[in-house]
């Protein structure tokens, strides 16, 4: 089985070959370059490239391992595994750092080469890896580093159907090394939900939305209904878009749609969007509406402001216009119809109501994180600075709304708003550590919170109530050494902490026999 990179990329090859649990090898070649990659059952086990800089010796060399006449003295023509086996055989290295070497060295031969758009790829099934060295490495963190570097246009294409279906994996891996934003994405996936409905509630712009959710789909954290496939000839999955409900009494054409459109309230439509405080405001409804009332009030939108209609348009400011206020009708038609999302929308409006009168206290912006927003600041350019600024205080914003909520028990609102204020400032601490907080209080999204909350130390390392976050969480998932340490150094700091010893009680009390 062989074919080209540039219409099979390596990070899909990778994955095809786990989910098929296949043994064997893949070759590929950007000429000069030609890298060898090894499977076991699906897992990665090891990688050689012919570039010098990521032979072996190299590596032994660059960590003054050896002495260069003890290196030289072995046979250079060797194989990399060959000179691992003769560096651990003959006492040289110990065969953890020999490990240690190949796994480093496995890991940039792939970076490499999961950045090439050109070239061939070659998968043989015969062939078995002979040596005894075996790495383990972080194959998804690795994937997903790499659709973070595709071009919008390629991942575009892999994407081409909008009413493709993605749900959640059962199996999740590591989320240690989510973005923020693609965690914020993967929260509002809580079931199956179609591409085009995804990249609505995302908030993101269309490109950014595609390369997240496909990283996600490459790196296992969703599972995509239809892969193309390479090692197997699969027939791609098209689906048909559903079809919109016949309109009673006679028919109006697009064109002449467009015209009465343009002529009548199309500023007047546009001007009540920007202007619309909720999704119930922008299609004109009260927040008891029924389904049935949701439904009617988009169609009749859709029928006039499709931006299908404007296709004479296209290319123009008013094109755009049309297509952004659309977005914003299907984005509010997804939420309401939808039962557990009109829950979360109007627990998060509730929160926002509550806010004025809440005698709460907000945890504020840290000392360290207002000397790193001033640092940021200096650099930026008046243009971006305005821009980050009204960033910051809609995260603010959102931050405020999110954490009411979860003082109060509305977690899944709270997490929608919380991520919200992590995804505009990735860099404020506090964000990151209550969207964690959030995180950890569902099952389902407990590793994700780990990341937020590790992230959030990460930026503020002296926060013990981020720690102790850290220690409820890790006590949740049942990593109980770990909560114990990480109540060991809030304790140590804070010797008086209540919640501390209240956590660490508690942890006694279940680990004791």
């Amino acid at each position: 089985m062989n074919g080209q990179l540039n219409e099979q990329p390596l990070v899909e090859l990778i994955r095809e070959i786990a989910s098929q649990h296949r043994d064997g090898v893949l070759r590929l070649r950007h000429d000069p370059v030609k890298v060898v990659v090894y499977f076991e059952a699906g897992d990665l086990i090891y990688a050689a490239a012919n570039l010098r800089e990521l032979r072996l010796a190299e590596y032994v060399r660059k960590q003054k391992i050896l002495p260069d006449e003890q290196l030289q003295a072995l046979d250079n023509s060797k194989s990399d595994l060959a000179l691992a086996t003769a560096l651990s055989q003959n006492g040289l290295v110990d065969r953890k750092t020999v490990v240690w070497l190949i796994a480093n060295q496995v890991v940039d031969v792939l970076r490499v080469a999961l950045l090439w758009a050109e070239g061939g790829w070659e998968f043989d099934a015969r062939p078995r890896l002979a040596d005894p060295f075996r790495v383990k490495i972080d194959v998804p963190g690795l994937l997903l580093q790499a659709t973070r570097k595709m071009k919008p246009r390629t991942i575009a294409a892999r994407l081409p159907n909008r009413a493709e279906i993605f749900s959640p994996a059962a199996d999740l891996p590591d989320a240690t090394g989510l973005l923020p934003a693609e965690g914020f994405l993967f929260s509002r996936l809580e079931g199956p939900l179609s591409l085009s409905e995804w990249i609505l509630l995302s908030g993101l712009s269309d490109d950014e939305a595609l390369r997240t959710i496909y990283g996600l789909a490459v790196a296992g954290f969703v599972k995509r209904q239809r892969w193309p496939g390479a090692l197997t000839k699969e027939r791609p999955f098209v689906a048909q878009a559903p079809a919109a409900p016949e309109e009673s009494g006679a028919e109006t054409s697009p064109a002449e749609a467009s015209v009465h459109t343009l002529a009548s309230d199309l500023e007047e439509l546009l001007a009540r969007l920007q202007n619309a405080a909720s999704f119930y405001e922008v299609l004109k409804l009260g927040h008891d509406a029924s389904p049935q009332d949701i439904k009617n009030s988009y169609y009749a939108l859709a029928r006039r402001y499709h931006p299908d209609l404007f296709h004479m348009q296209a290319g123009t400011p008013l094109h755009a216009s049309v297509e952004s206020a659309f977005a914003k009708i299907a984005q509010a038609y997804v939420t309401l119809t939808d039962p557990a999302q009109r829950s979360a929308y109007d627990a998060k409006l509730a929160a926002r109501e509550r806010i004025r009168s809440s005698t709460l206290e907000v945890p504020k912006q840290s000392e360290k994180d207002r000397v790193r927003a001033e640092a940021a600041k200096a650099t930026r350019t008046k243009q971006s600075e305005a821009e980050g600024e009204n960033d910051f205080a809609r995260a603010e914003s959102s931050f405020q709304e999110g954490f009411i909520a979860l003082q109060q028990g509305q977690i899944q609102a709270a997490i929608v708003s919380l991520a919200a204020a992590a995804r505009l400032a990735p860099s404020e601490a506090r964000f990151r550590a209550y969207y964690g907080r959030a995180l950890g209080a569902v099952e389902a999204t407990r590793r994700l919170a780990e990341a937020e909350l590790q992230a959030a130390l990460k930026l503020d390392p002296d926060n013990f109530s981020y720690r102790l976050m850290l220690a409820q969480l890790y006590f949740d998932l049942g990593f109980y050494r770990r909560s114990q340490s990480e109540l060991k150094r809030v304790l140590a700091a804070e010797p008086n902490n209540p919640g501390a010893q209240k956590l660490l009680r508690r942890l006694e009390t279940t680990t004791t026999p």
